[in-house]
């Protein structure tokens, strides 16, 4: 007998769960791979409001592939077993070599902190796995079966910063125009700064998560779980999701509507009393709307439930064809062994670091200093997450429009300081109408004896009356006290750095970032007058250690 036919011999006289066994690493590689998954989405659903839903999306996954699983019948079982297909007589070690990937990919994100490219690579990756693993368990018939399930749980996962920040900008500008003239139908006076809608009593700001970007991605999310959950036909899903999305945008905007009418009748203590109130009805009345939709479309149809008369689960997944499955020993063992070496790496890193626990810049306060120091927005400054910080505004004779402002932020190794460096003007000022206008260009400012590197932004914008206004911005940031460099032509991440493939102690240590910025109407860049105002607002001691 040759020893293909003694293996299928021994298949076939398997008891029911054997198989399963017997494929061991397939198995428990599935189950690492699905929890590294999950855990690269937790740090978003624990603090981007954004993704918040994500917390649903793996157990309305696991809830999914249960319900289509449990409503087959036995013939369906005995098809995939039949069904399953091979992937060729290939060896182990050469399908353990994708697993050497695993080390810049982990690197990447840690050093990214869950960048949006990283973390979709490593999700369609284990994605892909798992519709592998469906083929060859049970042909297309598995495939086909389990192929939503597995697809949704992708809506779960961050959205790339280069989407992402461009459409929250867009739906925060959009909102504010479509509400500035809604308001200004109503005889509401009202004028418009980029995302800011300045009212009689007080403004309104639309920032990042009242951009819409928040309702958009989790009505999504709940059309497409609710037309699974009511096993809509795909006509009815499609026109489920267009709605879900539709309900989403308006909404949002009547959300922001009542904010603004809020602060138009009462003021802005008014509105910022009645804030979460107002998002939490119209994020829930959406849910339910959408939920609502569904119910009307699934009239009248039967709906899907688990069957019992296809056996024990134990039995069904024994007649799969488990011995088309390839040997993935080699590649679960080099998995693990990337992620200990990883991660082993980075706690000697830790041990060695030695970070920065103050800020090396100190405002000059006080009476004579001529610097105001003002108060951060409330939501503005718990999207920051910085330990401390100052917003100066400085009285210049000489500036072109009569004012300097300033930021100060510092950030003590945390959670939030591994998300500083997405802050970037050339990303966030958009959001406040504001357009880069020209190339990026570097400076040095000596402030306290010492010459310091900034980056050059120049922005522009309309006013109100639509005359063009133009600010010159420095903008410095340092790690440690050590210059921290800039790549602003790569703008696939939020980040401006350039990372390499082994880990470093960036994370680890402290973040420092100074900026002003001048506004002026016409003529040549005040480069000059912000170079001469930095060193007098702020003082600088060296950080040692």
């Amino acid at each position: 007998m040759s020893s293909d036919v003694a293996g299928e011999a021994v298949m076939g006289a398997a008891t029911p769960g054997s198989k399963l066994r017997m494929n061991w690493a397939f198995t428990f590689l599935e189950a690492v791979l699905w929890t590294w998954s999950i855990l690269v989405c937790v740090p978003y659903w624990l603090r981007d409001e954004n993704y918040a839903y994500g917390w649903f999306v793996p157990v309305g996954m696991f809830l999914f592939l249960w319900m289509r699983l449990g409503s087959q019948k036995a013939e369906f079982w005995e098809a995939c077993g039949r069904e399953g297909r091979a992937t060729g007589k290939v060896s182990p070690w050469l399908i353990a070599l994708p697993g050497l990937a695993l080390f810049p990919l982990e690197v990447y994100r840690e050093e990214y902190y869950q960048s949006g490219i990283v973390l979709w690579a490593i999700n369609i990756a284990k994605v892909g796995f798992s519709i592998a693993g469906a083929w060859w368990l049970g042909g297309s018939r598995l495939l086909k079966l389990t192929l939503f399930p597995l697809l949704f749980f992708l809506t779960a996962v961050p959205w790339p910063a280069r989407i992402a920040h461009p459409l929250q900008q867009n739906l925060m500008i959009g909102v504010a125009q479509v509400l500035s003239e809604i308001l200004l139908w109503m005889d509401v006076p009202v004028r418009t700064q980029g995302a800011v809608l300045e009212l009689t009593r007080g403004t309104v700001g639309i920032v990042e998560a009242c951009s819409g970007i928040r309702s958009l991605q989790s009505g999504l999310m709940v059309s497409l779980a609710v037309g699974e959950l009511m096993w809509l036909s795909r006509v009815h899903r499609g026109v489920l999701v267009a709605l879900g999305i539709g309900l989403a945008l308006f909404s949002n905007l009547a959300r922001t509507f009542v904010l603004c009418w809020l602060v138009e009748r009462s003021g802005a203590d008014a509105m910022h009393a009645q804030h979460d109130l107002v998002g939490n009805v119209a994020m829930y009345s959406l849910y339910g709307l959408i939920f609502g939709a569904g119910m009307w479309f699934s009239r009248g149809q039967q709906g899907i439930w688990p069957r019992q008369d296809a056996g024990s689960w134990a039995d069904r997944i024994s007649r799969l064809s488990w011995e088309h499955v390839p040997d993935f020993r080699p590649l679960l063992g080099m998995t693990v062994a990337m992620f200990v070496l990883v991660h082993g790496w980075y706690k000697v890193l830790e041990v060695r670091a030695n970070p920065q626990t103050q800020p090396a810049f100190a405002l000059l306060s006080g009476d004579g200093s001529g610097n105001e120091k003002r108060e951060f927005d409330a939501t503005v400054w718990a999207q920051l997450g910085a330990t401390e910080g100052d917003s100066v505004q400085r009285r210049e004779p000489t500036a072109p429009l009569g004012v300097v402002s300033s930021s100060h932020l510092f950030w003590r190794p945390s959670a939030m300081s591994r998300t500083a460096l997405h802050h970037r003007p050339d990303v966030c000022m958009p959001g406040s109408g504001w357009k880069a206008d020209g190339d990026v260009g570097e400076t040095t400012v000596e402030i306290s004896g010492q010459s310091l590197k900034f980056v050059v932004f120049r922005f522009s914008r309309e006013d109100s009356g639509g005359k063009r206004i133009n600010a010159l911005m420095l903008w410095g940031v340092w790690r440690n006290g050590a210059e921290v460099p800039f790549d602003f032509s790569d703008k696939m991440t939020a980040l401006p750095e350039k990372y390499g493939m082994l880990p470093t102690a960036r994370h680890m240590l402290g973040i420092e970032l100074l900026s002003v910025m001048v506004p002026y109407e016409s003529g040549e860049p005040p480069l000059e007058l912000a170079r001469q105002a930095l060193p007098r607002m702020y003082s600088y001691q060296p950080v040692i250690r």
